[in-house]
Protein backbone atom coordinates (compact mmCIF):
# COMPACT_ATOMS: atom_id res chain seq x y z
CA UNK A 1 0.00 0.00 0.00
CA UNK A 2 0.60 3.52 -0.42
CA UNK A 3 3.81 2.84 -3.22
CA UNK A 4 5.60 -0.35 -1.15
CA UNK A 5 7.29 -2.53 -3.28
CA UNK A 6 7.04 -6.71 -2.16
CA UNK A 7 8.48 -9.61 -3.22
CA UNK A 8 8.27 -12.61 -1.71
CA UNK A 9 4.93 -12.18 0.64
CA UNK A 10 6.14 -9.58 2.40
CA UNK A 11 3.98 -6.72 3.76
CA UNK A 12 4.73 -2.78 2.76
CA UNK A 13 3.04 -0.03 3.32
CA UNK A 14 4.02 4.14 3.49
CA UNK A 15 6.64 3.21 0.57
CA UNK A 16 8.64 0.61 2.20
CA UNK A 17 10.73 -1.87 0.24
CA UNK A 18 10.43 -5.42 0.99
CA UNK A 19 12.06 -8.97 0.33
CA UNK A 20 11.66 -12.76 1.77
CA UNK A 21 8.73 -12.34 3.57
CA UNK A 22 9.56 -8.93 5.56
CA UNK A 23 7.22 -6.00 7.09
CA UNK A 24 8.59 -2.50 6.01
CA UNK A 25 6.10 0.61 7.12
CA UNK A 26 7.14 4.28 6.44
CA UNK A 27 9.70 3.64 3.98
CA UNK A 28 11.85 1.30 6.02
CA UNK A 29 13.79 -1.36 3.76
CA UNK A 30 13.34 -5.11 5.45
CA UNK A 31 15.20 -8.55 3.58
CA UNK A 32 14.68 -11.86 5.01
CA UNK A 33 11.92 -11.04 7.21
CA UNK A 34 13.11 -8.47 8.85
CA UNK A 35 11.15 -5.62 10.21
CA UNK A 36 12.06 -1.74 9.58
CA UNK A 37 9.90 1.23 10.68
CA UNK A 38 10.59 4.76 10.03
CA UNK A 39 13.31 4.43 7.32
CA UNK A 40 15.27 2.09 9.18
CA UNK A 41 16.95 -0.89 7.48
CA UNK A 42 16.56 -4.65 8.31
CA UNK A 43 18.51 -8.17 7.17
CA UNK A 44 18.15 -11.15 8.57
CA UNK A 45 15.31 -10.84 10.59
CA UNK A 46 16.80 -7.93 12.40
CA UNK A 47 14.52 -5.02 13.85
CA UNK A 48 15.01 -1.58 12.97
CA UNK A 49 13.07 1.85 13.75
CA UNK A 50 13.66 5.21 13.12
CA UNK A 51 16.09 5.05 10.84
CA UNK A 52 18.23 2.67 12.49
CA UNK A 53 20.69 0.41 10.51
CA UNK A 54 20.53 -3.29 10.45
CA UNK A 55 20.43 -5.97 13.07
CA UNK A 56 21.83 -9.56 13.04
CA UNK A 57 19.97 -10.00 16.15
CA UNK A 58 23.07 -10.37 18.48
CA UNK A 59 22.39 -7.14 20.80
CA UNK A 60 22.94 -8.96 24.18
CA UNK A 61 26.32 -8.11 25.97
CA UNK A 62 27.73 -11.34 26.88
CA UNK A 63 29.30 -13.10 29.72
CA UNK A 64 32.81 -14.06 29.02
CA UNK A 65 33.29 -17.22 26.97
CA UNK A 66 37.13 -17.81 27.84
CA UNK A 67 38.71 -17.42 31.89
CA UNK A 68 39.63 -13.72 32.00
CA UNK A 69 42.05 -14.62 34.80
CA UNK A 70 43.72 -17.98 33.64
CA UNK A 71 43.62 -20.94 35.64
CA UNK A 72 46.61 -23.42 36.44
CA UNK A 73 47.27 -25.93 34.23
CA UNK A 74 47.88 -29.48 35.57
CA UNK A 75 51.69 -29.49 35.98
CA UNK A 76 51.74 -33.56 35.27
CA UNK A 77 52.40 -33.46 31.77
CA UNK A 78 56.02 -33.32 31.18
CA UNK A 79 55.33 -30.29 28.73
CA UNK A 80 54.33 -28.15 31.71
CA UNK A 81 57.00 -26.57 33.79
CA UNK A 82 55.80 -24.91 37.43
CA UNK A 83 57.53 -22.79 39.65
CA UNK A 84 58.10 -22.76 42.45
CA UNK A 85 56.64 -26.28 43.14
CA UNK A 86 58.77 -28.17 40.77
CA UNK A 87 61.86 -26.15 39.91
CA UNK A 88 63.24 -22.64 40.29
CA UNK A 89 62.68 -20.39 37.50
CA UNK A 90 66.06 -20.37 36.50
CA UNK A 91 66.29 -24.11 36.33
CA UNK A 92 62.79 -24.02 34.61
CA UNK A 93 64.57 -21.83 31.93
CA UNK A 94 67.23 -23.86 31.33
CA UNK A 95 65.61 -27.07 30.83
CA UNK A 96 62.43 -25.68 28.59
CA UNK A 97 62.10 -27.26 25.33
CA UNK A 98 60.15 -25.95 22.33
CA UNK A 99 56.48 -26.03 23.13
CA UNK A 100 56.76 -26.74 26.80
CA UNK A 101 55.12 -24.45 29.29
CA UNK A 102 56.83 -22.52 31.74
CA UNK A 103 53.98 -22.16 34.61
CA UNK A 104 54.59 -19.22 37.32
CA UNK A 105 51.98 -20.17 39.39
CA UNK A 106 51.33 -17.05 42.71
CA UNK A 107 54.69 -15.95 42.23
CA UNK A 108 56.11 -12.44 41.47
CA UNK A 109 58.72 -12.11 38.37
CA UNK A 110 61.24 -9.56 38.44
CA UNK A 111 63.49 -8.04 35.91
CA UNK A 112 65.76 -9.46 33.83
CA UNK A 113 64.06 -13.05 32.86
CA UNK A 114 64.47 -14.04 28.74
CA UNK A 115 62.00 -16.52 27.57
CA UNK A 116 63.56 -19.47 25.62
CA UNK A 117 61.97 -19.94 22.27
CA UNK A 118 58.92 -21.45 21.56
CA UNK A 119 58.31 -21.25 24.92
CA UNK A 120 54.83 -20.21 27.02
CA UNK A 121 55.26 -18.32 29.85
CA UNK A 122 52.23 -18.41 31.75
CA UNK A 123 50.80 -16.70 35.23
CA UNK A 124 48.29 -18.47 37.74
CA UNK A 125 47.43 -18.01 40.74
CA UNK A 126 48.15 -14.65 41.27
CA UNK A 127 50.99 -14.33 39.55
CA UNK A 128 52.81 -10.79 38.48
CA UNK A 129 55.60 -9.04 36.18
CA UNK A 130 57.01 -6.75 38.89
CA UNK A 131 60.16 -5.73 36.65
CA UNK A 132 61.02 -5.80 32.71
CA UNK A 133 61.00 -9.63 31.08
CA UNK A 134 62.21 -9.94 27.59
CA UNK A 135 62.30 -13.16 25.06
CA UNK A 136 65.39 -15.05 24.06
CA UNK A 137 64.13 -15.79 20.86
CA UNK A 138 61.76 -16.12 18.53
CA UNK A 139 58.50 -17.87 19.58
CA UNK A 140 57.82 -17.05 22.94
CA UNK A 141 54.39 -15.81 24.92
CA UNK A 142 53.44 -14.07 27.83
CA UNK A 143 49.55 -14.78 29.22
CA UNK A 144 47.70 -14.97 32.00
CA UNK A 145 49.91 -12.32 34.50
CA UNK A 146 48.97 -9.31 36.22
CA UNK A 147 51.49 -6.36 35.50
CA UNK A 148 51.44 -3.30 37.53
CA UNK A 149 53.10 -0.05 36.75
CA UNK A 150 56.77 -1.55 37.17
CA UNK A 151 56.30 -4.38 35.19
CA UNK A 152 56.59 -4.43 31.38
CA UNK A 153 57.06 -7.06 28.48
CA UNK A 154 59.31 -6.27 25.59
CA UNK A 155 60.01 -7.40 22.41
CA UNK A 156 63.33 -6.50 20.69
CA UNK A 157 65.07 -9.52 18.95
CA UNK A 158 64.44 -10.91 15.83
CA UNK A 159 61.18 -13.20 15.61
CA UNK A 160 57.41 -13.60 16.08
CA UNK A 161 56.05 -13.27 19.58
CA UNK A 162 52.57 -12.97 21.71
CA UNK A 163 50.88 -10.89 24.63
CA UNK A 164 47.57 -12.33 25.27
CA UNK A 165 45.21 -12.26 28.37
CA UNK A 166 47.45 -10.17 30.66
CA UNK A 167 45.99 -7.62 32.59
CA UNK A 168 47.78 -4.09 32.67
CA UNK A 169 47.20 -1.73 35.64
CA UNK A 170 48.79 1.28 36.43
CA UNK A 171 50.69 3.64 39.31
CA UNK A 172 52.89 6.42 38.92
CA UNK A 173 55.29 5.19 36.22
CA UNK A 174 55.08 5.97 32.75
CA UNK A 175 56.64 2.52 31.53
CA UNK A 176 54.78 0.89 28.94
CA UNK A 177 53.34 -2.47 29.36
CA UNK A 178 53.94 -3.98 26.15
CA UNK A 179 57.04 -2.71 24.10
CA UNK A 180 57.95 -3.82 20.37
CA UNK A 181 61.95 -2.38 19.86
CA UNK A 182 64.12 -2.31 16.89
CA UNK A 183 66.37 -0.16 18.55
CA UNK A 184 69.87 -1.65 19.02
CA UNK A 185 72.53 0.39 16.93
CA UNK A 186 74.52 -2.37 15.89
CA UNK A 187 72.00 -5.65 16.36
CA UNK A 188 69.56 -6.08 13.57
CA UNK A 189 66.11 -6.74 14.62
CA UNK A 190 63.29 -7.59 12.67
CA UNK A 191 60.15 -8.37 15.45
CA UNK A 192 56.92 -9.65 14.86
CA UNK A 193 54.52 -8.32 17.67
CA UNK A 194 50.56 -9.77 18.05
CA UNK A 195 48.96 -7.80 21.13
CA UNK A 196 45.72 -9.33 22.03
CA UNK A 197 42.94 -9.87 24.73
CA UNK A 198 45.04 -7.79 27.38
CA UNK A 199 43.31 -5.16 29.60
CA UNK A 200 44.49 -1.99 30.69
CA UNK A 201 44.06 0.33 33.61
CA UNK A 202 44.93 3.26 34.62
CA UNK A 203 48.42 2.98 33.35
CA UNK A 204 50.30 5.91 31.49
CA UNK A 205 51.29 4.12 28.48
CA UNK A 206 49.54 1.15 27.37
CA UNK A 207 51.93 -0.40 24.36
CA UNK A 208 54.96 1.17 22.26
CA UNK A 209 56.76 0.53 19.32
CA UNK A 210 59.76 2.28 17.96
CA UNK A 211 63.12 1.80 15.70
CA UNK A 212 66.27 3.79 15.40
CA UNK A 213 69.41 4.37 13.69
CA UNK A 214 70.12 4.16 10.19
CA UNK A 215 71.60 0.96 9.38
CA UNK A 216 71.04 -2.71 9.29
CA UNK A 217 67.45 -4.03 9.45
CA UNK A 218 65.35 -2.29 12.15
CA UNK A 219 61.87 -3.01 11.43
CA UNK A 220 58.82 -4.11 14.06
CA UNK A 221 55.31 -5.47 12.66
CA UNK A 222 52.72 -5.32 15.81
CA UNK A 223 48.97 -6.36 15.21
CA UNK A 224 46.95 -4.64 18.42
CA UNK A 225 43.51 -6.56 18.81
CA UNK A 226 41.04 -6.82 21.34
CA UNK A 227 42.24 -4.95 24.17
CA UNK A 228 40.81 -3.10 26.26
CA UNK A 229 41.95 0.67 27.29
CA UNK A 230 40.56 2.14 30.36
CA UNK A 231 42.05 5.04 31.84
CA UNK A 232 45.09 4.98 30.01
CA UNK A 233 46.22 8.37 28.37
CA UNK A 234 48.51 6.74 26.07
CA UNK A 235 46.92 3.76 24.81
CA UNK A 236 49.27 2.56 21.89
CA UNK A 237 52.88 4.62 20.86
CA UNK A 238 54.22 4.12 17.11
CA UNK A 239 57.52 6.01 16.74
CA UNK A 240 59.75 5.23 14.09
CA UNK A 241 63.29 6.76 13.74
CA UNK A 242 66.72 6.13 11.78
CA UNK A 243 66.74 6.08 7.57
CA UNK A 244 66.20 2.43 7.65
CA UNK A 245 63.57 2.11 10.33
CA UNK A 246 60.13 0.17 9.76
CA UNK A 247 56.97 -0.07 11.49
CA UNK A 248 54.04 -2.08 10.31
CA UNK A 249 51.43 -1.35 12.35
CA UNK A 250 47.99 -2.54 12.74
CA UNK A 251 45.46 -0.99 15.42
CA UNK A 252 41.57 -3.60 14.90
CA UNK A 253 38.72 -3.95 17.39
CA UNK A 254 39.66 -2.25 20.64
CA UNK A 255 38.07 -0.57 22.98
CA UNK A 256 39.80 2.96 24.35
CA UNK A 257 37.87 4.67 26.87
CA UNK A 258 38.86 7.61 28.53
CA UNK A 259 42.19 8.77 26.91
CA UNK A 260 44.06 11.56 26.01
CA UNK A 261 45.73 10.42 22.51
CA UNK A 262 44.55 6.94 21.75
CA UNK A 263 46.32 6.00 19.12
CA UNK A 264 50.11 7.90 18.27
CA UNK A 265 52.03 7.84 15.32
CA UNK A 266 55.13 9.67 15.15
CA UNK A 267 57.14 9.95 11.49
CA UNK A 268 55.72 6.05 10.85
CA UNK A 269 56.18 6.20 6.84
CA UNK A 270 53.92 3.47 5.96
CA UNK A 271 49.94 3.32 6.27
CA UNK A 272 48.84 2.34 10.05
CA UNK A 273 45.30 0.56 9.58
CA UNK A 274 43.12 1.09 12.01
CA UNK A 275 39.45 -1.32 12.07
CA UNK A 276 36.72 -1.78 13.92
CA UNK A 277 37.75 0.47 16.82
CA UNK A 278 35.92 1.99 19.74
CA UNK A 279 36.91 5.38 21.10
CA UNK A 280 34.66 6.91 24.13
CA UNK A 281 35.73 10.04 26.12
CA UNK A 282 38.95 11.27 25.34
CA UNK A 283 40.72 14.33 23.40
CA UNK A 284 42.36 12.79 19.94
CA UNK A 285 41.16 9.11 18.92
CA UNK A 286 44.56 9.31 16.01
CA UNK A 287 47.47 11.70 16.15
CA UNK A 288 50.79 12.47 15.21
CA UNK A 289 50.87 13.15 12.13
CA UNK A 290 51.77 10.34 9.99
CA UNK A 291 48.96 8.47 7.39
CA UNK A 292 46.18 6.33 8.75
CA UNK A 293 43.27 4.02 7.52
CA UNK A 294 39.70 3.78 9.31
CA UNK A 295 37.83 1.62 8.77
CA UNK A 296 34.13 1.20 10.84
CA UNK A 297 35.17 2.76 13.71
CA UNK A 298 33.05 5.08 16.35
CA UNK A 299 33.52 7.59 18.53
CA UNK A 300 32.02 9.44 21.54
CA UNK A 301 32.71 12.22 23.33
CA UNK A 302 35.83 12.66 21.57
CA UNK A 303 37.22 16.44 20.97
CA UNK A 304 39.64 15.40 17.93
CA UNK A 305 38.67 12.09 16.23
CA UNK A 306 41.90 12.80 14.11
CA UNK A 307 44.86 15.63 14.07
CA UNK A 308 44.96 15.24 10.90
CA UNK A 309 42.10 13.39 8.24
CA UNK A 310 42.92 9.93 7.26
CA UNK A 311 43.94 9.12 4.17
CA UNK A 312 41.00 7.09 3.47
CA UNK A 313 37.69 6.57 5.21
CA UNK A 314 36.44 8.31 8.34
CA UNK A 315 35.12 7.80 11.98
CA UNK A 316 31.35 7.67 12.88
CA UNK A 317 29.49 9.12 15.74
CA UNK A 318 27.42 7.53 18.30
CA UNK A 319 26.67 6.38 21.62
CA UNK A 320 28.47 3.18 22.61
CA UNK A 321 25.56 2.51 25.21
CA UNK A 322 27.95 0.82 27.49
CA UNK A 323 26.53 -1.38 30.25
CA UNK A 324 28.57 0.70 33.36
CA UNK A 325 31.20 2.84 32.32
CA UNK A 326 31.63 4.07 36.09
CA UNK A 327 31.92 0.16 36.99
CA UNK A 328 34.63 -0.29 33.62
CA UNK A 329 32.22 -2.61 31.81
CA UNK A 330 32.37 -1.54 28.39
CA UNK A 331 30.08 -4.08 26.85
CA UNK A 332 27.44 -2.53 24.72
CA UNK A 333 24.14 -2.36 25.76
CA UNK A 334 20.82 -3.11 23.57
CA UNK A 335 20.44 -0.24 21.20
CA UNK A 336 24.25 1.16 21.39
CA UNK A 337 25.60 2.65 18.39
CA UNK A 338 28.65 0.05 17.81
CA UNK A 339 26.59 -2.69 17.38
CA UNK A 340 26.23 -4.41 13.87
CA UNK A 341 28.21 -1.65 12.06
CA UNK A 342 30.73 -4.41 10.50
CA UNK A 343 29.08 -5.40 7.37
CA UNK A 344 29.35 -9.62 7.29
CA UNK A 345 32.20 -11.08 4.83
CA UNK A 346 34.58 -8.11 6.58
CA UNK A 347 37.98 -10.13 7.73
CA UNK A 348 37.97 -10.08 11.74
CA UNK A 349 39.36 -11.07 14.55
CA UNK A 350 37.47 -14.71 15.03
CA UNK A 351 37.05 -14.03 19.04
CA UNK A 352 36.26 -10.94 21.15
CA UNK A 353 38.06 -9.70 24.46
CA UNK A 354 36.63 -12.48 26.29
CA UNK A 355 36.93 -15.25 23.79
CA UNK A 356 33.49 -14.86 22.35
CA UNK A 357 32.79 -15.42 18.38
CA UNK A 358 32.65 -12.81 16.21
CA UNK A 359 31.05 -11.82 14.17
CA UNK A 360 27.82 -13.63 16.10
CA UNK A 361 24.20 -13.26 14.92
CA UNK A 362 20.62 -14.66 15.49
CA UNK A 363 20.38 -18.06 13.77
CA UNK A 364 19.74 -17.81 9.94
CA UNK A 365 20.89 -14.38 9.79
CA UNK A 366 23.68 -12.88 7.95
CA UNK A 367 26.05 -12.32 10.98
CA UNK A 368 27.74 -8.43 11.53
CA UNK A 369 30.26 -7.73 13.65
CA UNK A 370 30.17 -4.80 16.24
CA UNK A 371 32.67 -2.12 16.62
CA UNK A 372 35.20 -2.30 19.81
CA UNK A 373 36.66 -5.17 22.15
CA UNK A 374 33.15 -6.63 23.01
CA UNK A 375 31.27 -8.69 20.79
CA UNK A 376 26.97 -9.28 21.57
CA UNK A 377 26.12 -12.22 21.31
CA UNK A 378 22.19 -13.61 20.41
Amino acid sequence: TGGGVVTGGGNATGGGVVTGGGIATGGGVATGGGIATGGGIATGGGVATGGGAASDGGVQPSGACRLLVLDCLDPAPANVIEVPTEQTLTAAIAAAQANDVIQIKGAALGSGWRIPPYVTLRGCNGASIQGTISFQGSGGVVEGFDVPASGSIIANQTGAFIVRNNRFTGGTGTLAGVAGQSTDGVVAANVTLLVDQNSFLSRDTGISVGTRYDTLVHQVDVTVTNNVFMHVPHPFVASESGLVGVINATVQQNTFFDFAQAVQLFSVDRLTRTSGNLFALGTTAVSGGSTYQVDYSLVWQVTTPGSTPPLAGSFAQGDPMFVDAGANDLRLSPGSAALDRIPNGTAVPGEDYQGCPRPAGAAGAPPLADIGAFESQP
